[in-house]
């Protein structure tokens, strides 16, 4: 339940028996059931959310001690966000692969291959590795952000003789250094 500009709970925190728990968030005050202890052992599963909770929180902190980090995430929180909640949660998040398009490419050096990765906060960088239908490698490296902001092109450098079943293992990666990897087959 949330509570807004009642006097007789304002600026109230703490727990009313065992039964509630009251909080501040802005100028909000939220009455909840108090949290009852779990009789069971966590699974691997919530165990792994619990440490990833954790590196996200330590990540969330290095970032409010650097000023330079903090500002990035400060200058895109809106209404009670803070840059360190906008942190920890752009270390929960990866990014997403969500096209690669390979339309243009045909195998011959200078031809793009367009890239949509998104992030919850920013796709820091994206590489592409192309490898031919045997898994040798043929080429890799940095794709370039579009002016329009959203998708990535890589140039290719090579000649690739042989196109069918080319693959394309694009990775993306934001700005906690969480990697995404999707791989596609002409």
């Amino acid at each position: 339940m949330e509570v807004i500009n009642n006097d007789l709970v304002k600026g109230s925190s703490g727990r009313i028996g065992d039964q509630l728990v009251y909080r501040q968030r802005g100028e909000k005050t939220i009455i909840a059931k108090r949290p009852r202890p779990k009789n069971t052992p966590d699974t691997e599963a919530q165990i792994a959310v619990q440490e990833r909770f954790f590196n996200a929180a330590l990540y969330g902190k290095a970032v409010i001690a650097d000023a330079v980090k903090k500002a990035v995430y400060q200058a895109k929180t809106t209404g009670y966000q803070t840059a360190y909640n906008l942190a920890v949660s752009d270390f929960c998040k990866s990014p997403e692969i969500k096209v690669c398009d390979a339309d243009n490419y045909s195998g011959n050096p200078g031809e793009e291959i367009r890239i949509r990765a998104t992030d919850d906060f920013k796709v820091e960088s994206v590489r592409l590795e192309i490898k031919d239908s045997t898994n040798d490698s043929i080429e890799e490296g940095a794709a370039v952000l579009n002016d329009n902001g959203v998708d990535w092109i890589y140039t290719a450098t090579t000649v690739n003789l042989f196109l069918p079943g080319t693959k394309l293992i694009v990775s993306a990666s934001d700005i906690p250094g969480n990697i995404t990897k999707r791989e596609f087959i002409i």
